[in-house]
């Protein structure tokens, strides 16, 4: 059965502690919540096991899933460059910025309502 809006709502609020602040689809997992870096990857993880998906399957990749560009993420990265030799450092390789698109609890929502149809039509095909 597929998760509704609320019951991922409800997980999201119980991963990110805020108990009070109001959170809907529209709410956003690093700037409204400051999920990011490490947690962002511990939230994605705990949502597999909780909604009992996989983000990473044969038929289409992560990035595809949350439609990500070579160069964008979901999360910033945890940590600060003092020196700014990360970005000295891409800029000398000609490697670009990269590009965090925040994960909204919505898109979030979507990407696991993907995933539970497309596990419950693999389950049909077994059956058959």
């Amino acid at each position: 059965m597929d998760p509704t809006p609320e019951e991922v709502i409800a997980f999201v609020r119980e991963f990110s502690g805020w108990r009070k602040k109001k959170i809907d689809e529209n709410t956003l997992l690093e700037d409204d919540l400051h999920i990011t870096g490490d947690d962002g990857v511990e939230l994605l993880e705990e949502a597999e096991k909780v909604f009992g998906i996989s983000f990473e399957t044969e038929e289409e990749s992560f990035r595809s899933l949350f439609s990500l560009q070579d160069n964008e993420y979901l999360f910033n990265s945890e940590g600060f460059d003092f020196f700014c030799i990360g970005y000295f450092y891409r800029r000398l390789k000609g490697i670009p910025h990269p590009v965090v698109r925040d994960l909204s609890v919505g898109k979030l929502h979507e990407v696991l309502i993907k995933l539970r149809g497309k596990e419950n039509a693999l389950g049909k095909d077994l059956l058959d």
